[in-house]
């Protein structure tokens, strides 16, 4: 049985973070951490919930420094391959399956992961995957060891804050994984456009790790 990563409550918003979007009437483009993290904060207030999501295939352009950066062209990472969850620093995050550390380890860089973990997943009959867990604690990793075993519902990590977490609002992202493709700590989390079919293929919704929510509301229709 699936548990949930983090508990959330019944009030729970989607945002809408894509390209042109706006939180409160005002753009998102160009937002300094603690500019976004107020905006955040009182979208989640207006509502009612401590709890906002971000979708997964969403086109962004708050990747905005060199790290998404495509080599050798023009392009840019833009296409968000996990789900977020806006939360309050500490939020615990729980193992929503069996598994086994695969990583943990500290993406320090200016709008990276920070903190991460990934778990492999074997389920019986099933083919190995992975799932990735980033924008965590610096305390997530004194907790937790690679190679170690973690059972479905046990605490893995908690979120963390800026700059720490790679200096976002503090949320966990979210990344269902078919395979790692060597890239270990260093699967990105974001695609450029040109090749969103094959990045998405290798990292599909993980809407449905999220059972409290309408999932199709946690996906970007490209049709927008």
């Amino acid at each position: 049985m699936m548990h949930p990563v983090i508990e959330t409550d019944e009030r729970a918003i989607v945002l809408d973070l894509s390209s042109g979007a706006t939180l409160n009437g005002r753009a998102i483009a160009g937002l300094g951490v603690h500019e976004f993290c107020a905006e955040i904060d009182e979208a989640m207030a207006k509502a009612g919930t401590g709890f906002a999501f971000g979708r997964w295939g969403e086109p962004r352009e708050v990747y905005a420094n060199d790290l998404f950066a495509v080599a050798g062209s023009g392009e840019r990472r833009t296409i968000h391959m996990g789900i977020d969850l806006f939360c309050r620093p500490g939020t615990p995050v729980q193992a929503p399956l069996d598994g086994v550390v695969e990583y943990a380890a500290n993406n320090a860089a200016e709008l990276d992961y920070g903190p991460l973990v990934i778990l492999r997943h074997e389920p019986p009959g099933d083919s190995v995957f992975f799932t990735l867990y980033g924008h965590l604690s610096l305390e997530t990793l004194e907790r937790i060891d690679e190679g170690q075993s973690v059972a479905a519902g046990e605490q893995i990590a908690t979120v963390g804050s800026p700059p720490v977490n790679g200096n976002w609002p503090p949320h966990l992202h979210f990344q269902l994984i078919r395979d790692l493709k060597g890239l270990g700590v260093d699967f990105p989390g974001v695609a450029p456009e040109s090749e969103r079919d094959h990045w998405l293929e290798l990292s599909p919704s993980p809407a449905r790790f999220f059972a409290a929510i309408d999932p199709a509301l946690l996906e970007y229709d490209v049709c927008n």
